[in-house]
């Protein structure tokens, strides 16, 4: 289709429900209409991505690739992957880096250096991808087993994942307050001028609405997707944290993921909760030495009475759950534009003191948000899932619990009858 063929087909798709009867197009499916339009082409194709995905673990299934590898070598293994890992990605940041500052160039041999470095390690870690995929899934799975998490003696669904970078995220909220109106996933690998023209096409349509297109690090398929260039700390929770919606999509809670913004952030707040505890439970059984060191003890800590000879280290968690809780007082006063200067001042804050925030709207807030245990999250669930883990006997009978829920209110109900409460 060319250019000018998919300019008219978005032209065509704006207008229709202006052309149509009032009660042709349901008022709360309008958005989704319009939205559609205007991604159209960019969104991401789950069928086929499932259709490959699921015929690599068919073959895993067969030859099962990690199988001939002592626990060892298993650990030494995933250890080696993710640094190389980490390596692709600093190469990949250094190459972005030099070809887009035209003030202190490069030599063209050094780029070249990285680009053939980078080339040989990214087919260095697809030859040992599945036996890395199939050792975590082993490990992973013997945790969760240990946990209790199991039906009928065995951990359900299968725990499968896959090393791949997840569809991108379009979040739509409206300007006057913080809240997830749309989301769509779109293809992964949209440069960061394609997101922005997204985003240009949203809030010029939908002058109501501001967007943002956000990475995601897993995505809750099946199997799951998880980004690998991360620690590996945080790729043992997103695996747990993924397979835990896997779960409840087969429970009250993930039928009810869609209802409302609430059951929303419920359903990720357990994830994360799940996630983080098998995580933690995982690194010290097969990577202890990944755990992270404990502070000293009173004993070993600097004198209160001796100033601190290094300024304090800015804190980026309670800066942004300051920038919220304002933003939300600004918005629930009708000041929108100044809420809105506010989030770009504290964005160019955040950038200055080395956290790159492409964007710091309504719309990044109604995603993060949805997370009630970030530090951009002022939702009370997270507070309250927090107290009824520590409440139940085992991480088993949490995820029994919650998972039955389908509103809110049916967490407080739980959390009724904890001491204290």
């Amino acid at each position: 289709m060319s250019i000018r063929q998919r300019i008219l087909l978005i032209l065509i798709l704006l207008t229709l429900p202006l052309l149509l009867p009032a009660d042709t197009i349901p008022a709360d499916r309008a958005l989704d209409f319009q939205v559609a339009a205007l991604v159209n082409g960019r969104g991401f194709n789950l069928a086929l991505w499932e259709v490959s995905a699921l015929a690599g673990k068919l073959r895993d299934l067969v030859a099962d690739p990690a199988g001939h590898l002592d626990d060892a070598a298993a650990r030494q293994l995933v250890l080696d992957y993710v640094a190389t890992a980490r390596r692709i990605g600093e190469l990949e940041e250094a190459i972005t880096r030099a070809r887009g500052n035209p003030q202190q160039p490069l030599a063209d041999g050094a780029i070249a250096a990285w680009q053939a470095e980078l080339e040989a390690l990214r087919g260095r870690q697809a030859q040992r991808r599945d036996v890395v995929e199939a050792i975590l899934e082993r490990q992973v799975t013997s945790v969760l087993a240990e946990e209790g998490l199991t039906t009928l003696g065995l951990v359900w669904p299968p725990l499968k994942f896959h090393f791949s970078e997840p569809p991108l995220y379009l979040i739509v909220s409206p300007r006057q307050v913080i809240a997830l109106r749309k989301g769509v996933h779109l293809r992964a690998g949209l440069t960061i001028s394609e997101r922005e023209e997204i985003e240009a096409a949203v809030d010029s349509a939908l002058p109501a609405y501001v967007s943002l297109v956000e990475d995601i690090g897993g995505f809750g398929a099946y199997p799951t997707m998880v980004i690998d260039n991360a620690s590996l700390s945080w790729i043992l929770d997103t695996i747990a944290h993924e397979w835990t919606h896997n779960v409840l999509a087969f429970r009250p809670l993930g039928w009810h993921y869609f209802d409302s913004n609430d059951t929303v952030t419920l359903n990720e707040t357990v994830a994360s909760i799940v996630g983080e505890e098998i995580g933690a439970r995982l690194l010290e059984r097969y990577y202890p030495q990944e755990v992270p060191s404990l502070r000293p003890p009173i004993s070993e800590r600097r004198p209160l009475n001796i100033p601190e000879l290094v300024p304090p280290r800015f804190d980026f968690n309670g800066e942004m759950r300051h920038t919220r809780l304002r933003v939300d007082e600004l918005l629930a006063a009708g000041r929108v534009a100044e809420a809105e200067a506010f989030m770009e001042a504290q964005r160019q804050r955040f950038v200055a003191e080395g956290y790159a925030l492409r964007k710091l709207n309504q719309a990044y807030f109604a995603f993060h948000g949805s997370y009630a245990t970030a530090p951009s999250a002022v939702d009370p669930i997270g507070p309250k899932m927090t107290r009824l883990r520590e409440a139940s006997s085992s991480l088993r009978a949490f995820l029994e619990t919650v998972s039955r829920f389908t509103r809110v209110e049916d967490l407080d109900h739980a959390l009724e009858g904890t001491v204290g409460w």
